[in-house]
């Protein structure tokens, strides 16, 4: 396949029609690293610079509009920018008030108590990033337990913090690698990774190393592993092996809380984790996440823990962001109260889109798998990949197909199908990205037609089958 020649002429397109944003990307890279402060965000050749998003569109500064699916990292279930916050946020500046004060005010506890009942923990404490929430899990259980190592999944993205940063998307017989340069001498031997629904390995892992594992942190439903639900014998597999070896187990539920239904997946599948990480849907579309868990294990991180056992998890000058309980209280508070009405509808139109893309590209010789399918626990996923795969397997099922350039065409996948949606009107992620409740079913259909358009064109080049 011409990968390159396709590749060329997308980018010749896209120049074009981004001038203002080229010129602002030069710019901003006089200043900023690439020009910017998130990689993920940073495309080829550059981002397309936003001046108004709002529901399912974003318009940029060249005065594209675009039928948006990556919406905020995936937070925003109900759209970009949902009146039901903005009123409240506007109400709020204009009282003199929203701006960070330094003390607790009483939506705090709103928005605690609202997450505790949907997903049945203790205790939480709020920060301002996933990043810092799974740093702090990993350290209260470090503490608690008072081991040293921890152990992941391969595929799965916990944050940019030193715990964590091994088998992520490096792919060399595995995903078994450190991820960054700089992190603490060592490191690479407290990090075991083991493989995303694989039992067997689980507990090859636990017997191996379980007098030593603080905690198993995992994704019910992995994110940059390719939208994968775990399945149901997998997390009890982990719940028991956590309990028989006195590890706990760690939920980080950053992009699945509140995705699928008004809570965490674990609710679904009826297992309860030691400590849950949530961030993403329970801000609004503000800076929030959390630690929640168990109330022996939350509170080393209390002023009144001895000095010995205590975790400085202490908060930041933005932890707790007036602004953002207030965005957070109203969006879980509204999610919770249409929850008929929202999941059922995305997770529909989730699988609308899965079945018919991976049709449309069959038709037209391109051997296409999505992920993000749920299961007969989890029904309603609003979550779509897109993989183009090299062998013709059913399905996708862990994280290291999805990264092994033998299994996927990653460089379809991430850059050469992006461009190609963008021109078609739609922005994408992962092959599709997030369905909200602000996309009609029109703008569904609508997709839908461009990756057909796209395929036929494809196919009309005379490109080989994959």
């Amino acid at each position: 396949m011409d990968k390159k020649r396709i590749l060329e002429g997308l980018i010749e397109n896209y120049r074009l029609n981004h001038k203002k944003s080229e010129e602002l990307f030069e710019k901003a890279c006089q200043y900023q690293i690439r020009g910017g402060s998130h990689n993920l965000r940073l495309f080829d050749p550059f981002p397309f610079y936003v001046v108004e998003c709002c529901g399912s569109k974003v318009r940029d500064a060249d005065g594209n509009t675009y039928i948006d699916f990556w919406q905020g990292h995936f937070a925003n279930v109900l759209g970009h920018n949902p009146k039901i916050v903005l009123d409240s946020l506007f109400d709020y500046l204009k009282r003199g008030q929203g701006l960070t004060t330094g003390f607790p005010d009483s939506r705090q506890g709103e928005l605690a108590e609202l997450i505790l009942k949907q997903i049945e923990a203790d205790k939480i404490r709020f920060t301002t990033s996933g990043t810092l929430a799974t740093m702090y899990a990993v350290m209260l259980a470090k503490a608690f337990t008072k081991r040293s190592l921890l152990m992941k999944v391969g595929g799965g993205w916990h944050g940019a913090q030193p715990y964590v940063l091994k088998g992520i998307y490096t792919y060399d017989q595995g995903l078994n690698q450190l991820e960054s340069a700089g992190l603490p001498s060592g490191i690479n031997r407290t990090i075991i990774v083991t493989r995303f629904n694989d039992n067997k390995d689980l507990e090859e892992k636990f017997r191996n190393y379980g007098d030593q594992i603080a905690c198993f942190i995992v994704e019910p439903f992995i994110g940059a592993g390719g939208f994968i639900f775990a399945q149901r014998e997998y997390l009890q597999k982990a719940r028991n092996l956590t309990l028989q070896y006195n590890s706990l187990l760690i939920f980080d539920e950053v992009i699945s809380g509140f995705r699928f239904h008004p809570g965490g997946v674990q609710n679904l599948y009826g297992i309860k984790p030691d400590l849950t990480v949530l961030g993403k849907a329970i801000g609004g579309g503000m800076p929030v996440s959390a630690v929640a868990g168990r109330e022996d294990v939350m509170s080393l991180c209390s002023p009144d823990a001895k000095a010995e056992d205590r975790v400085r998890f202490d908060g930041g000058t933005f932890s707790a962001h007036p602004a953002s309980m207030l965005a957070g209280v109203d969006y879980i508070r509204y999610i919770i109260s249409h929850s008929s009405e929202i999941y059922p509808r995305i997770g529909q139109l989730g699988a609308k889109v899965r079945k018919e893309i991976e049709e449309i590209f069959a038709v037209h010789g391109f051997h296409v798998k999505c992920t993000g399918y749920g299961n007969s626990i989890t029904k309603y996923s609003s979550l779509v990949g897109v993989q183009f795969l090299h062998d013709k397997i059913d399905r996708i099922t862990y994280p290291e197909q999805v990264w092994n350039p033998e299994v996927c065409e990653v460089e379809m996948r991430e850059k050469i199908f992006k461009l190609a949606m963008l021109e078609q009107g739609f922005n994408i992620f992962h092959g599709y990205g997030a369905i909200s409740a602000s996309h009609t079913e029109k703008e569904i259909q609508a997709s839908l037609d461009a990756v057909e358009r796209i395929a036929k064109r494809w196919r009309k080049y005379n490109i080989p089958e994959m």
